[in-house]
């Protein structure tokens, strides 16, 4: 065919590089272009140029114009987008006479030309929701043909803030999805629940799908995020098999669209502030309440001869103490003493002399003693808290993406950058990701799709590294940072940091992390990389076939080495100068073939057929050594370490699990009014034994478009939309808990199945051949070659309906399921050598129901307003339990009075608790405090406290009522104490006078009944207001903190500021029980589980609000650019919640101490060329 030269401004190919080029460099001439082949024959360019050219604008509903529209001319690859002011001009070809005007978020129009050259145009958002396209197992559906429960999130629902995982953005967003984020630890992942708990021994996480391929959400950047679809019932979740059993999320990452090249810039920097719910005592308060709470303790009640006795000693008043007098600044010398040295210099108070005067000019302050009239104190006052925890702690995001795409090939390349402080010094962590997606057109018949991404960070995988804040537990570390007495010195008149009471890997936080933070060193470096490879061949018409290999590979290093530090007064150093190292690397690999067929005939009958075969392959392995007694305190080598007996560890590891698949769906629609889908999955699981290996998943769900019956029609004014679904399907579950390492500790392991055995040892930890002259072997963990799948079958049936055009949309869901052959520990005799055994058995019912509502309340030219909301109402119960001879087969249950008397004078018990046939899991039972004893005379004299519950270990000394201690010996009184005022009135539930672990009565439930969340979504003209909030409610929390603290139960840390509303001589009417040292020595008014530390855990928190503003376009119209966003968001804003004593009321989260979540404030910058 006969080539014409090219035409000024036509036979431009424009390839993705000269798109992003052109599009940044001269943005007018990018917008407005025809995109005509290089090889375009003489005479299409003909018949182009004899074409006509139209010219228009493109406003919004509001009559604003509209940048990036797509104006296509329909039946060709001819088109363009509008400019800045919404203008477009577009040379269409002769014999063409529809424009196809497309946006995301509005209606797609398709205009007719005529005669006309200038065609304006007014777009109408797309308030049909309902005609969304949601992404389900292997395939996508109109939302408006779903008939399963599936919940969609977009691209700006997940985007607001930096945050090292997308799920922290859906909290609150999806009805019966519990997110929770147990952590404020930079990297932290969170925890989700989908329906409730629906395994007790075995994971209750749901699967992660990203791009069709399982995965997880931790190794996705959320700005390349393009939805995320949630499964929640069991049809829909049916066609994952084995792995779905607990829900399924689909993420789907950003593709580039035809015609339109993109470069987006975007950062975000946030400020962290440290919160506690607690506020500590300053020096004076710490010196008055402990050294009234030690003469107090020691000072309970006088044997004959007037002598004082309590549980407490009052001399270490006088001693060397927090709080004691017995510290010294001088030596007999007069030298001054450092507390690295010396031991009384290590805390700052003391009976003042003058000679301690000067001490006054550097910060000291005296005090009256609380025990000692006419004695003066002089003491130092000093906040851990100053040198341990940063606040604000930094956070920064920055992402770079290009996209684009034309008729043969689409692209997406992604570089993103964070970098994360938590609050806690020298606690970092950093994240490197590069993503690419593309796919392109080879043949007519074959489409190549490429996806790949390199990860880093801590958890998530790492290129960089972290170090970790030096101790070994979070919890440990703010709760001692927090509490150490502000008494403490810190450094010494030397200037050395001191090193405190101990700087043991458990009490880190007992001092400054200046001390040790250059002899801690970590390295860890967790490195991931993914790689999707995919065929479409399209076979016939409606017929096509898909291949898919992805490899996942995963590779995790931690070294750690100790140098010298001081660790105690002395000085004494650590010197062992431990090292270790941890090299883990897994390889999991996923092949799959799905054949899709499509059809309609008889016009109205539409038949979408699916039928497909996957295998997946999971390997890992990994090596570890560690070791002590280098001579070396600056140089790690495990060569180094000391050849001792015992003191080299080293081990290796090999776990694989495989899983083949055969799996089908059908899916039949009659005129998008009446709606059937058939799934049908088969697994085979190489962790089950050979046997049950294979597990069978069907599911069926039906749908019903009442809407689109003609006796509808009357009401289609108000009502759009109605829809009644029903479904029912099975699912299987083979998966254990987790630990943060990857491990499995409860559940179905890699062992369980065959036994796992070890090597016997002597007593140094040799090998030694020691049977019949050969080594002899142990089993570890009895083999269970009947184990079986955890099934769960579930029917759900609900309706969707939408009002005034879908201006109001109302989705309601109620199911039921039941799970069969449940995973459980069943204890064994300890003669047996193993202490449990995991075995199926057992039913557990998870009923509830869920609600979703959203208004769009209003939309007029400059305003928009639109609210959503959800509620969920979850409830479990046990249906049957194994054999053993009890009551309700019950497991750790206990008995408390019911309140009853019986005919033989005995009082009526019942059993709670624990695990009961018929009965929910998770009840609370604990005493009820009447109030606080105001004095003597309310004590009734014959009471006698018997309870022996105790939670820290006390020794239970029976307490007794005035008439009742006034009749024992001196001898007796010592093995008991006195109840006072001050102290606890106890409930006493089968009134006999005597309280004892029976007197417990039932508070609630800790797991909530109730959950949801509020969206508001506010706009004015370019200013965006969002807020969202989250709920739950009908549970308790046991708060094992705060009563610690009040309790005094360390002996000598700072308390908190609720210790004033404490009972005392000067104060009784105080809300809490008196103030004394070590509760759980003592009165036990703190130390045994009741009301006083159990709230209800009710709770509405204001998790994020943001407030952003688009600049006009007449403001960076020059400057190149086609759109601009700056942001401000504040996130973890606080709760209202009855359990105002609580870091945070959700469940699941720690309820002793732990890192607190900061309260964040967020500034965003978001260009797009």
């Amino acid at each position: 065919m006969k080539k014409c030269p090219k035409p000024l401004g036509y036979g431009i190919r424009r390839t993705p590089v000269v798109l992003g080029l052109s599009a940044a460099l001269c943005m007018p001439a990018a917008f407005s272009y025809a995109n005509v082949d290089n090889g375009m024959d003489c005479e299409s360019v003909l018949s182009v140029m004899q074409g006509k050219t139209i010219k228009g604008q493109i406003l919004d509903e509001t009559g604003e114009s509209m940048i990036g529209v797509s104006v296509l001319v329909k039946g060709t690859t001819i088109g363009t987008v509008t400019d800045f002011d919404g203008n477009y001009t577009l040379e269409v070809p002769s014999g063409k006479n529809i424009l196809e005007i497309s946006y995301i978020g509005y209606k797609t129009k398709e205009i007719t030309i005529g005669n006309n050259s200038l065609i304006n145009i007014k777009m109408e958002p797309d308030t049909q929701a309902l005609d969304e396209v949601v992404v389900i197992g292997y395939g996508t559906v109109k939302k408006r043909d779903l008939t399963g429960a599936v919940a969609s999130m977009k691209n700006e629902d997940v985007t607001v803030a930096p945050t090292s995982n997308v799920m922290e953005a859906l909290q609150g967003k999806i009805a019966g999805m519990d997110i929770v984020k147990s952590s404020g630890q930079v990297g932290e992942d969170v925890s989700i629940l989908l329906r409730g708990s629906r395994s007790i021994y075995g994971s209750n996480e749901p699967l992660f799908i990203i791009d069709g391929i399982p995965g997880s959400y931790s190794q996705v950047n959320p700005s390349d995020i393009e939805s995320v679809d949630v499964l929640k019932d069991a049809s829909s979740t049916a066609i994952y098999g084995s792995r779905a059993s607990n829900g399924v999320i689909l993420v789907t990452t950003k593709r580039g669209s035809e015609g339109h090249t993109e470069i987006n810039l975007s950062a975000k920097v946030g400020f962290n502030f440290f919160h506690s719910q607690y506020e500590f005592l300053n020096a004076h308060d710490y010196l008055y309440y402990m050294r009234s709470a030690f003469y107090r303790s020691s000072h309970i009640w006088q044997d004959k001869s007037g002598a004082w006795h309590g549980f407490a000693s009052d001399a270490t008043l006088s001693g060397t103490q927090p709080y004691g007098t017995g510290n010294r600044y001088f030596d007999e010398k007069g030298n001054v003493l450092n507390g690295n040295k010396d031991n009384t210099a290590v805390w700052g108070v003391m009976n003042y002399t003058d000679d301690l005067a000067f001490l006054l000019k550097q910060g000291w302050q005296t005090m009256d003693d609380p025990v000692n009239p006419g004695q003066k104190l002089i003491y130092c006052d000093n906040q851990l808290k100053d040198y341990n925890i940063k606040s604000p702690a930094i956070t920064q995001d920055y992402n770079l993406s290009v996209s684009g795409g034309n008729d043969k090939g689409h692209y997406y390349a992604s570089l993103g950058y964070n970098r994360s402080e938590g609050n806690a010094m020298n606690n970092w962590y950093h994240r490197l990701n590069f993503t690419i997606n593309a796919d392109y057109k080879i043949k007519p018949w074959l489409t190549s799709n490429s996806s790949g991404d390199v990860e880093g960070g801590l958890r998530q995988g790492s290129l960089l590294l972290h170090r970790g804040a030096g101790y070994a537990g979070e919890g440990d570390f703010f709760s001692t940072t927090l509490s150490v007495p502000p008494t403490f010195r810190v450094k010494s008149p030397d200037g050395d940091w001191l090193a405190g009471p101990a700087v043991a890997s458990y009490a880190r936080g007992w001092t400054t992390v200046k001390v040790y933070e250059d002899a801690l060193n970590y390295d860890n470096n967790t490195d991931k990389f993914n790689l999707s490879q995919s065929f479409t061949f399209n076979i016939m018409k409606g017929l096509t076939f898909k291949t898919t290999g992805t490899w996942f590979y995963f590779d995790d290093s931690r070294e750690f080495f100790k140098g010298d530090y001081i660790v105690a007064t002395g000085p004494v150093y650590d010197t062992n100068h431990s090292t270790s190292n941890k090299h883990e690397r897994l390889l999991d690999q996923t092949y799959n073939g799905i054949l899709n067929y499509q059809t309609t005939f008889r016009q109205d009958h539409s038949i979408d057929a699916m039928a497909g075969v996957e295998y997946y392959d999971s390997y890992k392995k990994g090596f570890s050594a560690s070791g002590y007694g280098s001579p070396l305190s600056d140089f790690q080598d495990l060569n180094y370490t000391s050849t001792a007996a015992g003191v080299r560890q080293i081990d290796s590891w090999h776990y694989r699990q495989r899983i083949l698949s055969f799996f089908g769906r059908v899916n039949y629609d009659y005129k998008s009014k009446y709606l059937l889908s058939l799934v049908l999955r088969r697994d085979g699981y190489s962790k089950l034994p050979k046997d049950n290996r294979w597990g069978t998943f069907p599911g069926i769900s039906a749908g019903w478009v009442l809407s689109r019956e003609n006796f509808m029609e009357s009401c289609s004014n108000v009502l759009s939309y109605a829809k009644i679904r029903a479904s029912y399907g099975a699912n299987g579950n083979v998966s254990g808990v987790l630990d943060a390492n990857g491990n499995v500790v409860t559940g179905l392991d890699y062992y369980t199945v065959q036994g796992s055995y070890g090597i016997m040892k002597d007593k140094d930890g040799k090998i030694v051949p020691n049977y019949n002259g050969k080594v002899p072997l142990m089993i570890n963990d009895l083999p269970n070659p009947t184990m079986r799948w955890e099934k769960s079958y579930t029917f759900e049936t609900g309706f969707d309906i939408g009002f005034l055009n879908n201006k109001y949309i109302l989705n309601f869901t109620y199911y039921n399921r039941r799970t069969q052959d449940k995973f459980a520990e069943i204890t064994l005799p300890s003669h047996s050598g193993v202490s449990s055994f995991l075995s199926n058995n057992g039913e557990v019912q998870n009923q509830g129901m869920e609600l979703e509502l959203t208004a769009n309340v209003l939309r007029t030219k400059d305003w928009k307003f639109t609210v959503s909301m959800n509620t969920a109402y979850n409830k479990n119960k046990i249906i049957s339990l194994p054999y053993n001879g009890l009551p309700n087969n019950m497991q750790d249950a206990y008995q408390v009075y019911t309140g009853r008397k019986l005919a033989d004078g005995t009082y009526e018990r019942q059993w709670v608790g624990g695990y009961q046939e018929g009965q929910e899991y998770g009840v609370i039972y604990a005493f009820k405090s009447l109030g606080i004893y105001k004095s003597e005379s309310e004590i009734p004299g014959n009471l006698i406290d018997r309870s022996t519950y105790t939670e820290n270990g006390a020794d239970a000394k029976v307490l007794y009522g005035p008439e009742a201690w006034a009749k024992l010996s001196d001898a007796e009184k010592e093995k008991g104490l006195p109840i006072q005022a001050g102290d606890v009135k106890w409930q006493d539930v089968n009134g006999d006078g005597v309280i004892d672990d029976y007197d417990r009565v039932k508070l609630g439930n800790t797991i909530p009944h109730w959950t949801g969340g509020f969206n508001i979504n506010t706009s004015w003209k370019g200013l965006t207001l969002n807020c969202r909030l989250d709920y739950a409610l009908g549970y308790w929390v046991h708060d094992w903190k705060t009563p610690w603290i009040m309790g005094n139960m360390q002996g000598t840390f700072n308390t908190i500021s609720l210790v004033k509303d404490s009972w005392s001589e000067s104060n009784p009417n105080g809300k809490y029980p008196v103030y004394g040292w070590a509760d759980f020595l003592g009165k036990r008014n703190y130390d045994r589980i009741s009301d006083i530390n159990c709230y209800r855990g009710d709770y509405l928190a204001f998790r994020e609000i943001s407030l952003s503003y688009s600049l006009p376009q007449s403001w960076i119209h020059k400057s190149g650019l086609s759109k601009v966003d700056v942001s401000v968001t504040a996130q973890n804003l606080g709760y209202i919640t009855p359990a105002k004593n609580m870091a945070t009321p959700e469940y699941g989260v720690s309820q002793n101490g732990g890192y607190p979540l900061p309260r964040t404030v967020v500034l965003g910058l978001n260009v797009t060329f």
